[in-house]
């Protein structure tokens, strides 16, 4: 028989430091409301399927916690997941447009069709140009 240690909290004295405001607070919690409500309804289908099928109430609730559990943590983890790339992405994308020094080509066309070319020079470059023809 294994002896517990005295300095490892319980239960009740971990469940003492969850307050009513940390509650309050889960929709804030980027992609928790959904992961939330995905794993309330997949626990009650497959809870509601289980019970149908064996027609054992324990047996359903066990199944319905289960997959509450599962799903709710798979869909928050994935839903974060694509949060991270989508940040990537965007970090990486601004970091091109920073980086960007090439000019920007602006076409036009006339009345007779034909196409001409309007070379615009960012900021730095057209004071750049300036200051050396000084």
């Amino acid at each position: 028989m294994t002896s517990k240690d005295p300095n490892e909290p319980s239960i009740k004295e971990a469940l003492k430091t969850v307050k009513i405001e940390d509650l309050k607070n889960i929709p804030q919690i980027p992609c928790a409301r959904n992961s939330l409500l995905y794993g309330i309804g997949g626990g009650a289908g497959f809870g509601a399927i289980r019970f149908l099928a064996r027609r054992s109430v324990p047996s359903a609730a066990n199944w319905a916690v289960g997959s509450f559990c599962a799903i709710a943590t798979i869909s928050f983890e994935m839903c974060q997941m694509d949060r991270r790339n989508t940040v990537t992405k965007l970090k990486t994308k601004i970091n091109e447009i920073k980086t960007r020094e090439r000019s920007q080509i602006v076409e036009e066309r006339d009345r007779s069709g034909a196409l001409s070319a309007v070379i615009e020079l960012p900021e730095h470059l057209k004071n750049f140009n300036e200051k050396k023809d000084e």
